[in-house]
């Protein structure tokens, strides 16, 4: 008597390839994590003085006379540094011009 055995079925096969949900678990994890950067930007000082800008709200528009008064000090401050500058560079010209005219003559045969 001779039995014959019929093939194993094949297993159950599972509707998608599992090597394509490594790439859709990445991706779904970039899009999370591009959200969680997004709203800390549009929660920041930054994106709220971006948006202000461009509604034209500026603060320099709404100056008043305390802020006119400081700025009024920092251009006096700044006028100040500017001679010191100038006369920091005169300093620096005469020396130049000193040390050139102790060279030539330290020179020989000038």
């Amino acid at each position: 008597m001779i039995l014959a055995q019929t093939p194993a079925p094949p297993p159950p096969m599972i509707p998608f390839d599992p090597n394509q949900l490594i790439p859709l678990i990445g991706m779904v994890g970039g899009m999370v994590i591009a959200g969680i950067v997004l709203w800390s930007f549009f929660k920041s000082d930054i994106a709220r003085a971006i948006g202000e800008r461009i509604r034209g709200r500026r603060k320099s528009q709404e100056v008043d006379d305390a802020e006119s008064g400081h700025v009024a000090e920092l251009e006096q401050r700044v006028l100040d540094m500017q001679g010191q500058i100038a006369e920091m560079a005169e300093r620096l010209d005469f020396t130049e011009r000193l040390l050139a005219q102790k060279r030539e003559r330290s020179l020989p045969g000038a």
